[in-house]
């Protein structure tokens, strides 16, 4: 059960993801149904959003959703090594930045049916991020705007920092995780998340973005605002 607090960040969490589709709607992109080239098990996904995800299933389907993710586990798996807000603080602090292995043959998303999406009305953000402006399966990569590059980091740290007394991993280990238990500190497949420490937007984006920051803004609470 979710407590009164747990609602309010799952509320605003769905406010960031219809500021997204609004920011997003003017953008070309060649992707429509059934075009999951970008389908891979190497989603990652915060705790808030497999929260989100899983209120938005009956008992009967998390269970169904449980028992698939099972069945078809992804052993080799992208499993990160930081959040982007850990990421953008270790560039603060001009740290090493440690490699992370990432590969797209490693297999398909273990929710995609049919090349559609079981839970595409609640896919979380790195889903919702993925366009490309040329057909990935004509290229072998997609074609994405620096711009909206720079909206999807800008949206990826606002939901971390929603969601900063938490976690992030990968989406097979946290659906089935969260439907266990809540993963300890030790878990080594999880990684925590922090606040937003520097907006990671570069000086030719910063005038455009300013309109998106401020909405954001609207959607932290007063305490955590960037």
């Amino acid at each position: 059960m979710h407590t009164r607090q747990d609602v309010t960040a799952l509320d605003r969490l769905r406010e960031i993801y219809h500021l997204y589709d609004r920011h997003m709607a003017s953008e070309a992109s060649v992707c429509k149904e059934k075009c999951a080239d970008c389908c891979t098990c190497n989603v990652t996904i915060t705790a808030l959003e497999a929260d989100l995800l899983l209120a938005s299933l009956s008992p009967v389907e998390k269970t169904a959703l449980y028992n698939r993710i099972i069945q078809n586990f992804p052993q080799k798996r992208f499993i990160p090594k930081m959040t982007f807000n850990t990421f953008a603080r270790w560039c603060m602090e001009d740290r090493n930045i440690p490699e992370e292995e990432n590969d797209p043959t490693w297999g398909t998303c273990p929710l995609l049916a049919d090349d559609l999406c079981i839970v595409y009305d609640a896919r979380p953000f790195g889903c919702r991020a993925l366009m490309s402006q040329h057909l990935c399966r004509d290229k072998g990569h997609a074609l994405i705007p620096p711009r909206v590059v720079t909206a999807n980091n800008l949206f990826l740290q606002a939901i971390e920092h929603l969601d900063s007394q938490r976690f992030s991993g990968n989406l097979s280990d946290m659906l089935t995780r969260l439907q266990e238990h809540e993963p300890g500190p030790a878990d080594e497949r999880f990684v925590p998340n922090e606040a937003i420490p520097v907006l990671m937007v570069p000086p030719e984006h910063r005038s455009d973005m300013a309109p998106v920051i401020q909405q954001l803004s609207t959607l932290l609470t007063p305490d955590d605002r960037p």
